[in-house]
């Protein structure tokens, strides 16, 4: 007579906590920062609106925590990258989005202390902090925000990272990020999207608590 075999329910993995916890605390902070960061008048020059901002008390406490967010997401997404049995094609996926996050954690460290420099945009003129910045915006920031679209809908599509609700938040939120992020140098006309792109957070978020209560 064999003896059945008494199987409990799975329990979440150490990787799978520290993902979680880098996820939903850094959705929080992206949200955080978000919400706090400095506005601008909408009047004279982009060089002027940028001068304004970065004279702002809220710049460093906003940036500073745009910045642990994006630090977050990218740890989170190389120890999902390692996840044992995570398809080979989400794999690469998830490894390409966390190497895209490193060059965005390098360009938000970057554009952190622009603020050192407020002084030399005051009378107006580009200068080197003024076309940092604007590469920053519109090439780092978009790429990020738009590889952030890319995880959700693959990550969504296979049920690897989040499900199919928390794809239509990463999908509107990256892509609303990343288009106000490319223009946002050039023209006013999208910068309304960017309290959209705070849905990135909160995808983050939901992705990060998924990853814990996943058996």
């Amino acid at each position: 007579m064999s003896t059945p075999v008494m199987t409990g329910p799975s329990t979440t993995t150490r990787p799978e906590l520290a993902t979680g916890a880098c996820l939903v605390v850094g959705g929080i902070a992206f949200i955080a920062g978000g919400a706090t960061h400095p506005g601008d008048s909408g009047e004279g020059s982009k060089v002027q609106q940028l001068h304004e901002m970065l004279v702002q008390p809220s710049w460093y406490p906003s940036h500073a925590l745009l910045l642990a967010a994006i630090a977050l997401f990218t740890a989170g997404f190389f120890l999902v990258s390692r996840r044992p049995g995570l398809p080979a094609r989400m794999r690469a996926v998830t490894r390409a989005v966390a190497w895209v996050g490193v060059l965005a954690t390098a360009g938000m460290t970057a554009h952190l202390f622009a603020a050192l420099e407020a002084d030399a945009l005051a009378g107006g003129e580009p200068t080197t902090v003024s076309t940092v910045q604007t590469w920053n915006e519109t090439v780092v920031d978009s790429l990020w925000a738009l590889s952030i679209a890319v995880l959700a809908v693959a990550g969504g599509l296979t049920r690897t990272v989040g499900n199919r609700l928390t794809l239509v938040l990463g999908l509107v939120g990256g892509v609303a990020f990343g288009l106000a992020s490319a223009t946002i140098a050039f023209t006013d006309r999208f910068d309304g999207l960017f309290p959209a792109g705070s849905l990135i957070g909160i995808w983050a978020a939901a992705v990060g608590v998924l990853t814990v209560v996943r058996r």
